[in-house]
């Protein structure tokens, strides 16, 4: 089933994983997925809580930001200072999302009580190096800014001009 001790861990990683990468060559072709995963902070809590009570959020969450470092593990009490932040990374949510049990082949991750949320980096938005962590805040996001959810990824990644990116956070509604 496994041609290899390290796609047998992948494929370990991708069940227990809720974030998901994909790193599209267009010159060669290749595909590289990326696990991670992520937690969704105290601030996050209270947005889900707000947008299902029919409120307005105190924070509109809408832009990723892509990190050089962070914490590890990921902690509920994040926010945008826990983050070595790459300039140039923020990124719009991708239009129609967060939406539930997303349709989009490429996640993996999805289902009627998942809330995914889509980001999509252009072969033209970088480049960014040494990848580790990622989150999503409101747009403009600085310091002390409060964010949804943050995550590592399993190993370092970088994306260049001839690469785009599609990233993917699920998260899961446990009914607790």
């Amino acid at each position: 089933m496994f041609d290899s001790v390290r796609d047998l861990l992948k494929e370990m990683m991708r069940v227990k994983a809720d974030a998901c990468l994909i790193l599209e060559n267009h010159k060669t072709g290749e595909k590289r997925i990326i696990w991670g995963r992520n937690i969704v902070t105290n601030a996050g809590d209270i947005w889900y809580a707000q947008r299902a009570a029919g409120e307005t959020p105190t924070n509109d969450f809408n832009s990723l930001y892509l990190a050089s470092n962070g914490p590890d593990p990921v902690g509920k009490s994040d926010n945008y200072d826990s983050f070595t932040v790459i300039s140039g990374s923020e990124k719009l949510v991708s239009s129609g999302y967060p939406k539930t049990n997303d349709d989009d082949p490429d996640n993996t991750g999805s289902g009627a009580d998942v809330v995914t949320w889509l980001f999509e980096y252009a072969t033209s938005d970088g480049p960014f190096n040494n990848v580790t962590h990622s989150f999503i805040s409101v747009a403009g996001a600085g310091s002390g800014s409060d964010i949804l959810n943050s995550y590592k990824w399993s190993e370092s990644w970088s994306k260049d001009s001839s690469t785009s990116a599609k990233i993917f956070a699920n998260h899961t509604m446990n009914g607790v």
